[in-house]
């Protein structure tokens, strides 16, 4: 059963919209000025909401858009913990991501083309800032551990004797990464679905055919 499947009580629904308003307020900040020059004060009054409230949703700055891509990391979690493991586990993790890129609402709740816009908003806004781009690649190495545990767990090896569970986390994180970086570039185009990054992957490891 997922998220939404479930009634929301009135503390939850109140969090969420507070949470919601302060990640509006934040990008917009954020798009108007970059984020280093943006204070956590600016965004709570932006929100209409005092600083100790900030903090008690988000404990840093980054926290507040970067929690933004957390939805995302989860819903790619969920895929691919269900895939079945009867094709190669190129083809799994291809059909995860696209699956993820291609639903109008993720598997935990959230609107994809929403999602997918505020996600290249926050990548493009890490290329003038060193702090949030830190704290974008922590979180791609969390989600990169997560990948080869379950890889680990579904091939039945241990993650730390064989190396093909952190080989694949990896592969999974740089072409992901590599897909939001290149969205970002193109103004937050949806049209930069994963397949192509997968489709370009599989090229480069094709032999090269003979002259």
């Amino acid at each position: 059963m997922t998220e939404t499947s479930k009634p929301l009580g009135l503390r939850e629904r109140q969090r969420r919209a507070i949470e919601a308003d302060l990640r509006a307020a934040a990008l917009k900040l954020f798009g108007e000025r970059g984020f280093d020059e943006v204070s956590v004060a600016e965004i709570a009054a932006e929100a209409g909401i005092s600083e100790r409230t900030f903090f008690r949703h988000f404990p840093t700055k980054e926290d507040v858009v970067l929690t933004l891509m957390e939805g995302y990391g989860l819903d790619i979690i969920c895929r691919l913990e269900s895939q079945p493991l009867d094709r190669p586990w190129f083809d799994i993790l291809r059909d995860t991501y696209t699956g993820a890129y291609d639903v109008e609402v993720t598997m935990t709740g959230e609107r994809s083309e929403e999602l997918r816009r505020s996600t290249a908003q926050v990548m493009k806004l890490a290329q003038g800032s060193a702090r949030l781009r830190a704290g974008i690649d922590a979180r791609a190495r969390s989600w990169q551990d997560d990948i080869a545990q379950i890889v680990a767990h579904r091939l039945g090896v241990d993650v730390d004797q064989d190396p093909r569970p952190r080989v694949w986390g990896a592969v999974a994180i740089v072409v992901g990464m590599a897909n939001a970086e290149r969205r970002a570039a193109i103004e937050g185009s949806l049209e930069a679905s994963p397949a192509e990054a997968w489709d370009a992957l599989a090229e480069l490891l094709r032999p090269p055919t003979g002259s």
